[in-house]
């Protein structure tokens, strides 16, 4: 028995030793999970380790009645974020339906940042589609009659792609559907749309790059012209550059579907589809291919032929896709949902491998799930549909980027640094702001001022802004910090020390009342505090005993419980609002359209705090 099999034994993964030698005798072994964490999807978080100074970005909160404050579209439906980073700017391309996924006028957004962390640039990449009047029918022998009225929607599951002389493409999919329930694959696709984003931000005419010829429409219907029609020999270089690159164009497969001869893995006939394509390399020419349902194969002459595509079982997931790529400091990420939940999508976690085939070090990346604003036809709860920068893509050195949904009607993007842990190695911290792991919607907001200081700004009704340091896991922890209230009769900050799982020790709280309040077995208030004037507080815990000392401003010092029973604490967390239980996996979406929360496109007045303080010792100094 080898290491490989030795160790899938231990962790008590469900696959037979047979099955293992079939693979590599294909070709090489498939990837799988050897870590012994899984997460408890009872919580948003799935008590999983948060990555040390991780940071997690709204890229656009949506907004039905003040477009303006969103990306301009009104759209409440929003999903499919790929991302990009070129000429030193990050992009992200996402599509948008006014209300649901497979219903009314879709169009595709282009979001561009300097930093990936402020997102102030929004424009359509391809507008809403009018269908023409026509009839057509498939080569299903299906007929269908367009009255010049209705309106494509959009779905893709890849908006990029970098040419080798590095022009950047966009690509975005029109279809259309029967039935809501219905995707716009294969019979029910109009085209894959393409046109080229310049170096200065403006973008080239909208062209054809692969019409849906199989689902009946003719050069005479399409809106757009064809590739080959442009004048530019440069751009029609491009587009073949792009239809000649296997990898790139089997992220089509379910849209073009198997009647398409560039893609090459067709789904298997009597078994379900192979959705939502990834890949990464392992090796010059050794290739892992990846989909939704824990489905992967393997090619080991550059992505030419593949082994049969197989189910992983230890990798755990459903419909909510997967990403995994190689990191800049030559190990290997796994993104994913680690549930078999499939309209409860969380958390979004990362696992690590140093050989892109065994993959263990489960740690959370998106553990917040604020409530579905809006209602919605195949809305699912939840962080979903990450994905990263490409292979072939500039990719930040210093971190690795991924981009997702939340609810299917927010974007969001996250930073994992260099390298990705969750453990903090060293016992004595001081400020080390940057080290902070954030969580920081567009109404909620958390930064670094240039004080320096933390500062956590709050105006969201359904969402708060977090920040959470790493601690050097310890049974005693003694934790210095200093908070200013920017006010004291609205809004609330917690300050709290967890264990490692999530549970809560110590918890303080600024309340809008002007009062600074401690939870043990009660809520009980400890004393006044004041907008604009700082307030430091000490902290040393004491897990044996249950319990900790607290001093306000060098005051005195008093001994209370803590809220918890906790082994030993390794995080200290600051949240504008408190903690959230819903939504459950009792919860269902809501799919009525016409449903909406009260006030959910209207800011609160806002509360500000800053951390302009903090030290942290773990155990004996």
């Amino acid at each position: 028995m080898d290491q490989r099999q030795a160790r899938i034994r231990e962790h008590g993964i469900e696959r037979d030793i047979e099955e293992l030698n079939m693979d590599e005798r294909k070709g090489g072994p498939l990837p799988y999970y050897c870590g012994g964490r899984q997460p408890n999807c009872d919580y948003h978080d799935g008590q999983l380790p948060p990555v040390r100074g991780a940071g997690c970005f709204q890229v656009t909160r949506a907004n039905r009645s003040h477009p303006e404050l969103d990306d301009g579209t009104g759209c409440t439906y929003k999903h499919g974020a790929d991302l990009a980073y070129w000429n030193s700017r990050f992009y992200v391309h996402y599509f948008v339906n006014p209300v649901s996924e497979h219903t009314g006028a879709g169009q595709s957004v282009l979001a561009s940042s300097e930093d990936g962390r402020v997102w102030d640039s929004f424009c359509v990449a391809f507008p809403a589609y009018r269908i023409p009047a026509c009839k057509i029918t498939d080569y299903k022998g299906n007929a269908a009659e367009f009255n010049g009225q209705s309106f494509a929607f959009i779905h893709q599951r890849v908006g990029f792609y970098r040419t080798k002389n590095n022009r950047l493409l966009l690509l975005g999919f029109y279809g259309w559907s029967p039935q809501p329930w219905v995707n716009n694959w294969d019979n029910y696709g109009i085209g894959r749309v393409v046109r080229e984003l310049y170096s200065d931000g403006t973008m080239g005419p909208v062209y054809f790059v692969r019409p849906c010829w199989q689902g009946g429409w003719s050069r005479e219907q399409l809106l757009y012209p064809l590739y080959t029609e442009s004048p530019d020999a440069g751009f029609v270089e491009c587009c073949q550059e792009l239809l000649g690159d296997s990898l790139a164009v089997q992220q089509w497969a379910e849209e073009n579907g198997d009647k398409d001869q560039i893609i090459r893995i067709k789904h298997d006939p009597q078994g379900p589809a192979n959705q939502a394509f990834c890949w990464y390399h392992i090796g010059e020419e050794s290739v892992i291919g990846l989909w939704k349902h824990s489905r992967c194969a393997r090619s080991d002459d550059g992505g030419a032929t593949w082994s049969p595509v197989r189910v992983s079982p230890s990798l755990v997931m459903s419909g909510q896709k997967v990403w995994a790529q190689s990191t800049p400091d030559g190990r290997y990420a796994m993104f994913y949902d680690p549930t078999l939940e499939s309209t409860h999508r969380w958390p979004l976690c990362v696992t690590l491998s140093d050989d892109g085939i065994a993959f263990r070090d489960m740690m959370l990346v998106h553990g917040e799930v604020p409530p579905m604003r809006f209602g919605g036809f195949w809305k699912d709860f939840g962080p979903q549909y990450m994905r990263g920068i490409a292979e072939g893509m500039d990719r930040p050195q210093d971190a690795v980027w991924l981009a997702y949904t939340v609810n299917k009607e927010d974007v969001w993007v996250a930073r994992l640094p260099l390298p990705i842990t969750g453990r903090e190695t060293q016992r004595v911290l001081t400020r080390g702001f940057e080290d902070f792991t954030v969580y920081s919607p567009k109404w909620a907001s958390v930064e670094i001022t240039d004080r320096p200081s933390l500062q956590l700004r709050d105006c969201d009704p359904y969402d708060y802004a977090k920040a959470e340091r790493v601690l050097y896991e310890a049974s005693r922890q003694q934790v210095n910090f200093e908070i200013l209230p920017h006010q004291d009769a609205k809004g609330e900050l917690y300050c709290e020390l967890k264990s490692p799982e999530g549970h809560t020790a110590v918890r303080l709280v600024f309340r809008g009342d002007g009062r600074l309040w401690v939870r043990t077995t009660a809520l009980v208030p400890l004393c006044p505090y004041h907008g604009g004037t700082k307030i430091g507080i000490r902290l040393e815990a004491d897990c044996e005993s249950n319990g900790y000392v607290l001093s306000v401003d060098g005051g005195e010092k008093k001994r209370l419980p803590f809220m918890t029973a906790v082994k030993s604490i390794s995080r200290f967390v600051l949240r504008t609002g408190a903690p959230r239980l819903g939504p459950t996996r009792e919860e269902d979406p809501k799919e009525d359209p016409a449903y909406g929360l009260p006030d959910a496109d209207e800011r609160e007045e806002e509360a500000v705090y800053e951390l302009t303080d903090f030290q942290a010792t773990s155990g004996e100094a």
